[in-house]
This record gives structure tokens, sequence and C-alpha cells, in this order.
């Protein structure tokens, strides 16, 4: 009771409460997370069956990719489209991410291969204007997205998604020089990063790898 007399008397006296405002992402089913404003620490990973996000308002970048599977020849295969991404401004909003075609069969694939597009809407279906890349760079499931997606907004400038130790585009570069010259190199960085994981994150990785 005394908690409402003084809200009420703070609502008289002219006080607003704070209007929370956020931006929820929904992402079609065809549609993986890999990383939230440059971090992979979003939440729940491997790999991934969070299907939306919570963000805050203004400006912010996602990194998706298209996993799904495709029909072949009387069979089924794994499509993995290349991680793209996805930056954007809104304000207090509900948006769908999806792919801007139906990928439904293999000439669905290969056209989306050529030339990926997404679409960003409203829940009324209205376009949300966003700026859209496919992630350059040397990346893996295992070692991570975040030094790629580092290198690509210090090329374009943008700050606001660099975390703590960002890793400069010749770095990464020269990282991927070593590994496609040496598949040895490769091989060790698999083997260390599996071995670094806990036994729950190792099982989680075994079982998402048999799907690929």
């Amino acid at each position: 009771m005394k908690k409402f007399v003084i809200l009420s008397s703070l609502l008289a006296a002219g006080f607003t409460l704070p209007v929370v405002a956020d931006v929820k992402v929904e992402l079609s089913p065809d549609l993986t997370l890999l990383a939230v404003n440059g971090s992979e620490d979003f939440g729940e990973k491997w790999y991934s069956n969070t299907r939306e996000v919570n963000l805050n308002d203004g400006d912010n970048q996602i990194l998706v990719r298209v996993e799904k599977l495709i029909p072949q020849a009387g069979d089924w295969a794994k499509f993995n489209s290349k991680p793209m991404v996805v930056s954007f401004n809104a304000s207090n909003e509900i948006v769908k991410l999806s792919p801007a075609f139906k990928i439904d069969g293999i000439q669905a694939q290969k056209a989306f291969e050529k030339a990926p597009k997404l679409d960003l809407r409203t829940k009324s279906s209205q376009n949300v204007n966003f700026n859209f890349a496919v992630l350059p760079g040397s990346y893996s499931i295992l070692t991570g997205y975040e030094k790629a997606l580092a290198a690509f907004n210090s090329k374009q400038g943008d700050t606001k998604y660099l975390l703590a130790s960002p890793v400069s585009p010749s770095i990464v570069a020269n990282e991927a020089t070593i590994q496609s010259s040496n598949q040895k190199v490769i091989l060790s960085s698999v083997q260390s990063d599996f071995l670094s994981l806990s036994n729950a994150e190792r099982k989680r990785f075994l079982q998402w790898a048999i799907i690929q």
C-alpha cells in the first residue's frame, strides 16, 4: 500500500516511468545465429538453436548463415552458406531476418551461393534498411568468428562492435596464409581447440559435427 501511495504521488507530481524498449530479432528456420555485436557470447551456441535475440535500441550487428538440408538426386545434402554480416538500426521493434527467396532445391542453392541476399522486415512487412556483407577472412566453428568479425569491422572503420582485443586484418590474413600452406598447422589448431573444450562442450560439438 505504501509503495502504491509513493508511485501515485510521483505520477501526480509529473514524473513518468522510463519506457523499457528494445529490438527483438526473429530468425527464419533456415538461418543459424553465429555472433551478436562482434561476440559469440550471446547465450546458446553449438550451433545454434537460438531463434530470436533481444538487442538494445539503436545500431546492432548479427552474423548468420543459412543451414538447410537440400534435396539432391533422391537424397539430402546439407547446405551451409558463408557467414553473412547484417548491420542495422532499429528501435522498439520486432524484426524478422530471412533469406530473400526460398532455398528449396539445388538451383536455388546455387543462386544463393552466387548472390546471397537476405530480407529484414518488421511484423507489418515493412523493409528495414541494413548493411550486408559476406564475412571475409579466416574462421571456423572451433576457432570462432570473433577475430574475422573484428578484422572486418576494423577495415570498415566501425569500432562499435570491436571487442576488448581487436585483431588487425593483417593478422587474420597472415593466419589464413599459414593455414593454407601447411595442413599440419590446421590439424594442430583444431586438435588444440577441441582439447580445450569441456566434456559437455566436446559432446555438443561432436553432435553438431555429425550432421555437417
